[in-house]
């Protein structure tokens, strides 16, 4: 069978290419896993993609979140105490050879970090291959992606053909933390196509829809006193409970009258509320006199973060009346750290077709078109230059988790994938064979 728009032979061509690219593939992958690129270590990868882009005759391009003009203002930037003077975000771009629509593959080289390296069963930062595993933090997220969309066009170059289109690939920095000094710096410094492909770990579906997301901060104050003397004090904990449990409601509420099919056919709901921290208190022998809780809240994409945040610090208001003392000394809110906005596209973008029409009739896979429940950098080319773009890459197994690992089978068929995406989407010629 053969791709859509692809003539079978050339299709042919390229999957005798990734077969013999495949070794190289997957060294290249572990050679990423083997770098503990969590955030402000990133150089090192980003390093080696930048050998392996200029071992394809690409000039490569750094761009850097200090140095995009305004991008402190972006109401998705999150400032940092870091220098990207070492951290650059890269861009390379394979002109095409005629007028065919430009696509984009993007990708972050960046990881969460391992955790508790007693519970893994491997070296977290292994990079090796057991059982046809690759095994490491970031096999699946997304190092696996980053090399299928790289050595994509390696097996383009081995198969002998030539986009019409251009083909740029943009591997960027900080994504697990938000993204604003990786893609927004990059898409804000200029870069985009036609049409975007972020090779995530989706399981080979598309997602087309994301959740926007809001951390926030409540505290409470009290009033401190020796414990033998306890009602002489006003405890700070007690005081944040009843917001807590108004916030758990709100949770309650909101996910059973916010809806949207692209999220509720795959997920249990479409938004939620996480109680993710409290603190309070500084010594058990004294009353505390201060408490705070923090949260994470999601809003879809039909949803403003305005609404969204009056409608917390309403939820938190109420829960402190009829209360004397939190009447008197008002809980404060404050929004801090991530702040991503929501995005959608068409399922019927043309963009979302090519992909599904490609991994259907070349991997022989049925791709859906989801909305993730969090944030991912494909809002970025959505909100700023209204650019479609998807996420579609393999499975997430054990993202974020102890035993990270990727089936390798599943990095040839990306790695497939996307270059027969490139194809469909920018157009072809095949180049006559020399021999």
């Amino acid at each position: 069978m053969k791709p859509y728009d692809i003539e079978t032979a050339a299709s042919e061509r390229v999957e005798a290419a990734v077969d013999e690219i495949r070794d190289d593939v997957v060294d290249f992958a572990a050679d990423l896993v083997r770098v503990r690129s969590v955030l402000n270590e990133e150089q090192p990868a980003q390093e080696r993609v930048r050998d392996q882009l200029e071992a394809l005759d690409l000039e490569v391009e750094e761009i850097r979140v200090d140095e995009v003009p305004g991008i402190e203002d972006h109401d998705e930037y999150v400032e940092r105490d870091l220098s990207s003077e070492d951290r650059p975000n890269l861009l390379a771009t394979r002109e095409g050879a005629g007028n065919g629509p430009s696509l984009l593959f993007n990708g972050h080289v960046d990881v969460v970090p391992e955790g508790d390296r007693e519970a893994w069963s491997f070296d977290p930062f292994a990079g090796t291959v057991e059982d046809r595993r690759l095994l490491g933090r970031g096999a699946s997220d997304m190092k696996g992606g980053v090399a299928a969309m790289i050595f994509a066009l390696e097996a383009l170059d081995r198969a002998g053909i030539e986009l019409l289109g251009d083909l740029s690939l943009n591997t960027v920095i900080e994504e697990e933390y938000g993204g604003s000094g990786g893609t927004l710096a990059s898409v804000l410094g200029g870069v985009d196509a036609d049409a975007v492909v972020i090779p995530e770990p989706t399981g080979f579906d598309t997602w087309i829809a994301n959740d926007g997301v809001s951390y926030f901060r409540v505290s409470v104050e009290g009033k401190s006193a020796h414990a033998a003397e306890t009602d002489a004090g006003v405890n700070a904990i007690s005081k944040l409970l009843p917001i807590y449990h108004a916030l758990e409601d709100l949770h309650g509420e909101r996910k059973t009258t916010v809806h949207d099919e692209l999220f509720e056919e795959w997920h249990e709901h479409t938004v939620s509320l996480n109680l993710g921290t409290i603190q309070g208190g500084d010594w058990v022998s004294s009353v505390p006199d201060e408490a705070h809780l923090e949260a994470r809240i999601s809003h879809a994409p039909e949803e403003t973060r305005e609404d969204l945040r009056e409608t917390v610090e309403r939820t938190v208001e109420r829960a402190a009346e009829g209360d004397p003392w939190l009447e008197e000394y008002p809980p404060e809110i404050e929004w801090f750290g991530w702040r991503g906005r929501s995005a959608k596209i068409d399922p019927d973008e043309p963009i979302v077709r090519t992909v599904e029409d490609v991994a259907s009739e070349a991997l022989g896979r049925e791709s859906h078109a989801k909305g993730f429940p969090g944030g991912i950098d494909s809002r970025f080319f959505v909100n700023e230059n209204g650019t479609p773009a998807v996420c579609f890459g393999p499975g997430a197994y054990n993202i974020h988790g102890t035993d990270e690992y990727l089936p390798v089978a599943e990095l040839e068929e990306l790695t497939l994938a996307l270059a027969l995406t490139a194809m469909s989407w920018c157009g072809y010629r095949v180049t006559p064979d020399e021999s």
